[in-house]
């Protein structure tokens, strides 16, 4: 094998560690490698750059996400000073909706739109063999000074075509938990939604004997650990949750784990099968304690649909249950804040959750990024506080990232920490405040 023919793919340091290994680099790994090409993967959140050696490389690629921008670019800067004839690809959220931000650093050849697993091993064919990019569909890349984008392929429809990720290139003992994608897609359309390149409001699914496949491998493969699901919206279908589950038992799998969903998306039988199956805790988004933002905000969701449902995880037999609440939204006051985190205690007085917040952030290409003067909004883009919540207990380096007709993105912040940090007479005062 020549000396240019490794690929080399990259998740740059983000605003923290990764907890879970990182699915999107691990897949693509293992579609390369499944076309016959070399590959390495470096997980820069819980490994050190140090002094890499990129010439070994063809094509280095990384996932860009807001945070990790900035940092990204300087990685694909070192690779241009010791590789100059490496080609360098971006995919990701924060890639596949500002393209012209990503290729304008000068440092990156190529953004990935879509989904990857097809598109990479055709451009790193392209690559080797010197052929035009311009054939492979879901590229975006500069010619002769012109954006250029090739026609997006159709969304993968076979999930379990797909091959095991290759977690076997990561350093598996540094993260806390395996994770799992059974699903792709989440068929509502909240404002805010950042589906993800990989997203869209079809849902498609892994087999449920995939999905259990996925999960007897890790453990048998790199000892047992709680899993992560990462679907958004694990209950969206509830007789394949419910299957799912079923083939953990059957199959005696001993595994415990967590997903998200919404609150109006179970029942009585499949809350008691997820807690059988090992489910030790469930994560939905309310988002709001005000109906009319939750309207405006289209999460289809009210005060009383959520106590509905939280009053199911309370009288029978299921899961704990954990709510998360979004501060910020384009409409919130003083007021309404106020009333959203008085919910917040109703629900964990009356129905024994426990509740978290969010911060609202205007993630590009979402409705709300892409139409905020329609919001009132006026969005700051300093990407590397494109947050939404600290994993590791660190409120005070969130910050808001846009002004609102009705509170500055420092009082935003001011009101958040004291929130998360429960000071809730300094809270007091900030929402009294005129």
């Amino acid at each position: 094998m020549s000396v240019l023919d490794r690929v080399l793919l990259v998740f740059p340091q983000a605003f923290e560690r990764n907890t879970v290994p990182p699915l999107g680099i691990a897949l693509l790994a293992a579609c390369l490698r499944d076309a016959g090409h070399a590959v390495d993967l470096l997980d820069l959140t819980v490994e050190p750059l140090g002094r890499r050696d990129f010439t070994p490389y063809c094509l280095v690629g990384m996932t860009l996400l807001c945070t990790n921008f900035d940092g990204g670019v300087e990685v694909a800067r070192k690779v241009r000073r010791q590789n100059p004839a490496a080609r360098i690809v971006a995919g990701g959220p924060f890639a596949d909706a500002c393209p012209r931000d990503v290729l304008d650093t000068g440092v990156f050849d190529f953004v990935g739109h879509g989904e990857g697993e097809y598109l990479l091993p055709r451009l790193v064919a392209a690559v080797k063999n010197g052929t035009d990019p311009s054939g492979v569909g879901g590229l975006s890349f500069f010619r002769d000074g012109v954006l250029v984008r090739t026609p997006q392929p159709p969304m993968i429809g076979d999930l379990d075509a797909l091959p095991f990720p290759a977690y076997d290139l990561l350093p598996m003992a540094r993260y806390r938990r395996h994770s799992i994608m059974a699903s792709r897609g989440c068929p509502w359309d909240c404002v805010f939604c950042d589906r993800g390149p990989a997203e869209s409001r079809r849902v498609r699914f892994l087999s449920p004997e995939r999905v259990c496949d996925w999960a007897a491998r890790m453990i048998r493969d790199f000892g047992p650990k709680p899993f992560r699901i990462l679907d958004s919206t694990f209950t969206a279908n509830r007789t394949w949750a419910e299957r799912v589950c079923d083939l953990v038992l059957e199959r005696q799998i001993p595994i415990t784990w967590e997903c998200q969903s919404r609150i109006d998306c179970f029942s009585p039988r499949l809350l008691e099968k997820m807690c059988d199956a090992g489910c030790e805790q469930i994560v939905v988004g309310v988002d709001s304690g005000d109906d009319e933002i939750l309207a405006l905000s289209k999460k289809k969701l009210t005060r009383k649909s959520t106590r509905r449902g939280a009053a199911l995880f309370r009288d029978g037999k299921a899961p704990p249950l954990h709510m998360n609440f979004v501060i910020g939204h384009p409409w919130d006051t003083r007021s309404t804040i106020r009333e959203t985190v008085m919910f917040a205690d109703e629900l964990q007085r009356d129905f024994k959750v426990t509740c978290g917040f969010y911060m609202m952030v205007p993630f590009p290409g979402t409705e709300l990024a892409d139409n905020a003067p329609r919001y009132e909004i006026q969005i700051k883009k300093d990407w590397k506080k494109y947050n939404k919540l600290s994993y590791m207990g660190n409120p005070e380096r969130l910050s808001a990232t846009f002004d609102s007709r009705h509170l500055r993105a420092e009082q935003l912040t001011e009101i958040y920490h004291a929130i998360f940090e429960r000071k809730r007479d300094r809270l007091d005062a900030l929402l009294a405040e005129i």
